[in-house]
């Protein structure tokens, strides 16, 4: 099936879906899909590169942090991630995960709608489905 992500914006909300065959590349996925509930990235070049290492005591534990950093980013450094990747470490540090954000300054994006200021979560879900991880998450606006 690939990798995938939609997002459906609703009047004070919008509920995200990803998919994909690994862990890391569906917490990728769910990035990419808020991004688009803000922003058009297009072809923008990212000028900055953020990099942080994220536990999470679950994998929707770990899925909410991840989003949690990508609206930090935004809101508190007006940076917009125009690309993600997402690798676990090595088996000594288990259940922890990289995050690399590449952002570039929010103007220059074209915004679609405004960014939560804050991530306010309902309904998450993330895990391993036969054979394939989904994420699914809605978040108030």
């Amino acid at each position: 099936m690939g990798r995938g992500h939609r997002a459906v914006l609703r009047t004070a909300d919008v509920v995200v879906e990803a998919w994909a065959d690994g862990r890391e590349e569906c917490l990728a996925e769910t990035v990419q899909a808020l991004v688009e509930c803000c922003a058009q990235v297009g072809d923008a070049v990212p000028d900055a590169c953020m990099l942080f290492v994220l536990v999470g005591e679950s994998d929707e534990a770990l899925l909410v942090a991840v989003l949690d950093e990508v609206i930090h980013q935004m809101e508190a450094n007006g940076r917009m991630t125009v690309d993600v990747s997402v690798d676990e470490r090595t088996v000594t540090t288990r259940g922890q995960v990289e995050v690399r954000l590449a952002t570039v300054p929010v103007e220059a994006v074209e915004r679609v709608a405004t960014a939560p200021a804050a991530l306010t979560v309902h309904g998450v879900s993330f895990g391993c489905v036969d054979g394939m991880w989904r994420a699914r998450l809605q978040l108030d606006l």
